[in-house]
């Protein structure tokens, strides 16, 4: 390990020694001169700065060694992954004809006009044609739970009452934020982008908030929770219920990053009657919990996706993504990979270099989006 290797021990070592030194000479040394003059305070002054720039360093090279945002001196000052690599293993997917009309059930009147839906309706604005959020409370019946959520209606959605339209679920990394993708990734206008360039057909948003107060529940139904069974179940039905969605499986996808991209994965891999695709960006496929947040499950094998791909290949379609430099994320699709055989698939791509960042992340939405229009019937683009 080089020494000045910005994710090492040494370097972090060497920032918080010189931040108690500087902190010594601040509180100790320099209220000992007595001299008259200006030259004292500045001295002061700039100690101090100097002790608060090297206390936030040292935070910042901390939680970077423990997040992995950025692997290497090159990588804090690149503006991207550099090339990607992709390769397929089990089935390698075609290009997708699109369904022409998704098929649907009959829809309600909260359906067809969702100002009348009182989970939602007070939030619309009727003549909207760019697309807009909304925020809702799902319960769970089934699993017992109810939590926040968030939910992108596209441009087409208030002027078109009998329109269908496919579904994202998508899963925020941990701890996360729906901001992340409402403002920082901004999804909305990736889908948007998308749509205007004929990669794909407009779709709805559903974000579920599944770590209530900060606790890392990976999504599985364990000790701490039914959260599988709340997505797969509670979730579904509400999207179903409330929303002008599709009930072909191949117009359903999750996409997730970080601990939402194994969310993605372990949702699709496990329950491929609901939804026929994921992207999971810079995830894993074995949960992954916090200290101190180990959860029990009844069958600890059933989250495990390599040996469920193994076992049962689920007919699924996997795109991943990953920092050439994010070693948790490479070591796990190295691992997954080899179990995965037809008819599951999995397209694995690995940038040049780059850590586990939001940034990074942003910029594969675009081609991620293309591949789920490119190869899944229900996001395919319509003829123009």
């Amino acid at each position: 390990m080089a020494f000045f290797e910005l994710t090492g021990w040494p370097l972090l070592i060497l920032v918080t020694v010189l931040a108690v030194f500087l902190l010594a000479v601040t509180v100790v040394v320099l209220p000992r001169n007595r001299r008259p003059g200006l030259r004292k305070y500045v001295v002061q002054l700039v100690c101090v700065l100097l002790v608060v720039t090297l206390a936030l360093a040292g935070i910042f090279l901390k939680m970077n060694m423990d997040n992995q945002w950025y692997s290497s001196w090159g990588d804090l000052f690149s503006d991207g992954g550099g090339p990607v690599a992709t390769a397929t293993v089990g089935t390698v997917p075609v290009a997708a004809k699109a369904l022409q009309d998704l098929p649907h059930e009959k829809f309600t009147t909260v359906q067809s006009d969702p100002v009348k839906n009182p989970a939602f309706g007070a939030q619309l604005d009727p003549a909207n044609t760019s697309g807009q959020w909304v925020n809702v409370k799902i319960p769970g019946p089934q699993s017992g739970l109810t939590q926040e959520a968030t939910a992108w209606l596209p441009p087409s959605y208030m002027s078109q009452p009998q329109r269908s339209y496919p579904v994202i679920t998508a899963f925020t990394g941990f701890p996360g934020d729906v901001r992340t993708y409402t403002k920082a990734m901004n999804i909305a206008q990736h889908i948007r982008t998308a749509v205007s360039e004929g990669a794909m057909r407009e779709a709805v948003v559903v974000i579920p908030d599944v770590y209530p107060g900060n606790n890392d529940t990976e999504c599985v139904d364990s000790t701490h929770g039914r959260w599988d069974t709340y997505v797969s179940r509670d979730v579904v039905s509400w999207i179903r219920t409330n929303l002008r969605v599709s009930t072909d499986r191949r117009a359903w996808s999750t996409l997730g990053y970080s601990a939402g991209g194994w969310c993605s994965s372990m949702h699709t891999v496990r329950h491929p009657e609901i939804w026929a695709t994921s992207i999971n960006l810079a995830g894993y496929f074995v949960p992954m919990y916090s200290p101190g947040q180990q959860w029990k499950t009844a069958d600890p094998e059933s989250y495990d996706l390599a040996r469920v791909v193994r076992r049962e290949k689920p007919d699924v379609d996997i795109w991943f993504f990953t920092g050439g430099e994010d070693t948790i994320s490479l070591r796990a699709v190295k691992a997954f990979a080899p179990a995965v055989t037809g008819p599951t698939g999995l397209v694995s791509n690995i940038s040049e270099s780059g850590g586990h960042r939001v940034a990074l992340w942003e910029a594969q939405l675009n081609p991620a989006l293309t591949w789920l229009g490119r190869t899944s019937p229900g996001f395919a683009p319509l003829p123009a």
